[in-house]
């Protein structure tokens, strides 16, 4: 069975609510996985709050859909 791959950007700062984080959710709730993760940098101290960003590679086989269901 062919695999899909997929590459999300995730940034992450707790003062600003990002719709990557939910993107990221959304998609590992239906069925992609995580195959692997790299850092991409993060900045912060004292005056600014923590935040970071991270590239996210996901894959999931190819979804079979007869009559518009998805068949598992």
């Amino acid at each position: 069975m062919a695999t899909q791959r997929k590459v999300v950007v995730v940034h992450y700062a707790p003062t600003h609510p990002t719709d990557a984080v939910d993107e990221l959710t959304a998609l590992l709730n239906d069925d992609w996985r995580i195959t692997s993760t790299s850092a991409m940098g993060g900045t912060g101290g004292a005056t600014a709050p923590a935040q970071f960003a991270c590239l996210v590679v996901l894959e999931r086989e190819d979804k079979k859909t007869v009559g518009g269901f998805s068949a598992s």
